[in-house]
């Protein structure tokens, strides 16, 4: 099996990509091959999409060499296509792993798993899997959920956590503006992103550092937060994991899937009706909530890594090797 590698720049969302690459390359069996020229790709990407801009979504190229049937797997955060170019036109059996594909860009997912024929396709979203398997009859779609590479993440003894609230990345802003005044005035520290796309610790280091210093994590899902994009889409995503590797509070909402994941509800989720005096409350009294800390903890790290999700993809790809 071959893995498709591109070098990223820092960002705490790209680092998930990285991570899980890094699982995968740890087989034996896989080998890594390097993108091509990015920019060749991307412009490869952009003319296919234009000249099948009018073209139904059904559309599909012919059969592909018998030679190339060597198993290709992308790993994608969200439907940039272009790190697929060219590979994609020519090798038979191809798989992607999909973070991020939303309701507004399903339409080119959808296209692009049908023209190129892709055999394998893993969504992070339960939802958006079953959304699209009825749209790819020749796609075998499958759930596999975001994990962690829980070596990278440390955690500090409770009493040495200095950062009382955090709220990383996508701001839940009804319920930030309800808890940011009140924390300030009971000397709470609270970080938070105030400039959108300011990241609060820039460096890999700073990040990892910084939510392990943390007692509570806010973590919500991205129908809640940003619904023009993600629509009715409630997924786990890698912040809830993070958070628990490092031994933080999880305060928000847990989707669906995600309680059924681990088999309860990891998260407390949040009073509306008090939120001021519901966050107050949890760190006034942060000794009640070791035991879930600590249980949230070993469940992460016993069955929520990309370890473990790459022993299940790897099963299903070995089942579906083209004859």
């Amino acid at each position: 099996m071959k893995l498709i590698r591109q070098k990223y720049n820092y960002h705490v969302s790209l680092d998930t990509v990285e991570e899980f690459e890094k699982i995968i390359l740890s087989d034996k069996s896989v080998t890594s091959v390097n993108e091509k020229n990015k920019f060749f790709s991307k412009v490869l990407f952009q003319l296919w999409n234009k000249l099948t801009v009018k073209k139904n979504d059904n559309l599909s190229i012919k059969p592909k060499s018998e030679i190339t049937k060597t198993p290709l797997l992308a790993i994608l955060m969200g439907p940039d296509f272009s790190k697929c170019f060219p590979y994609f036109i020519f090798h038979k059996n191809t798989s992607l792993y999909l973070f991020d594909a939303w309701p507004e860009k399903q339409k080119i997912i959808i296209k692009f798993l049908n023209f190129f024929k892709v055999k394998n396709v893993f969504f992070t979203s339960s939802q958006t899997t079953e959304i699209i398997k009825s749209k790819v009859p020749n796609t075998n779609c499958y759930w596999i959920p975001e994990g962690i590479l829980a070596e990278s993440y440390k955690s500090y003894q409770y009493k040495d956590k200095t950062i009382d609230v955090l709220a990383l990345g996508r701001r839940h802003n009804i319920y930030h503006e309800k808890i940011v005044s009140h924390l300030e005035e009971n000397n709470k520290l609270y970080l938070y992103e105030k400039e959108k796309g300011k990241i609060i610790f820039p460096t890999r280091d700073g990040f990892i550092d910084g939510l392990a210093k943390s007692k509570i994590s806010i973590c919500v899902p991205s129908n809640i937060t940003h619904p023009e994009r993600s629509g009715n889409i409630e997924t786990m995503t890698i912040r809830y994991l993070q958070s628990m590797a490092s031994k933080c509070i999880i305060l928000g909402h847990a989707p669906k899937e995600m309680i059924t994941l681990f088999g309860y509800n990891p998260v407390i989720e949040i009073d509306y009706n008090d939120p001021e005096n519901q966050i107050l409350s949890i760190l006034n009294n942060y000794e009640d909530y070791y035991s879930l800390i600590e249980k949230n903890y070993n469940t992460v790290l016993k069955n929520h890594t990309w370890t473990n999700r790459w022993e299940t993809m790897k099963e299903i790809l070995n089942k579906n090797v083209p004859s």
